[in-house]
């Protein structure tokens, strides 16, 4: 019995340790991890309409959007890092100016994002829930 439960022991806390690295690196749900920035607008089993506001200097931690179309609605000036194991948001990062009025259609991506700028940003996201990065051709 000894021997059985010495064997059994080892492997359940090695199983709980690969399960908590495995549930820390998946994708995050923005409205989880930012409450108090994003908001639920619409949801229906295909599509997820988000409201986004913040203020200069805001940082959203690594969160994930499925393909996704984005209405600016205020001008704002934001940095954008591609989440990865090695980096985890720490390097490097693009600046994106967006601009009111503009659409923007982006692929799947799990991100950090900060506003850089002065003005606080406003944005709409509609989220297409269960796609891919794969563009499709459209049928005319």
């Amino acid at each position: 019995m000894y021997d059985f439960l010495s064997r059994i022991i080892p492997a359940f806390f090695i199983s709980v340790a690969i399960l908590c690295v495995a549930h820390g690196a998946r994708a995050q749900d923005p409205v989880k991890v930012d409450p108090g920035h994003y908001k639920v607008l619409q949801e229906t089993p295909t599509v997820r309409i988000l409201e986004f506001r913040d203020t200069p200097g805001h940082m959203v931690p690594k969160h994930s959007h499925p393909n996704f179309f984005v209405y600016v609605v205020s001008d704002a000036k934001r940095l954008f890092t591609d989440w990865s194991p090695a980096t985890q948001c720490s390097v490097g990062g693009k600046t994106v100016i967006l601009t009111a009025g503009e659409t923007l259609s982006k692929p799947a991506v799990t991100h950090c994002e900060k506003n850089i700028g002065q003005t606080n940003t406003h944005v709409l996201i509609v989220e297409f829930k269960g796609t891919s990065n794969q563009t499709k051709p459209l049928k005319k």
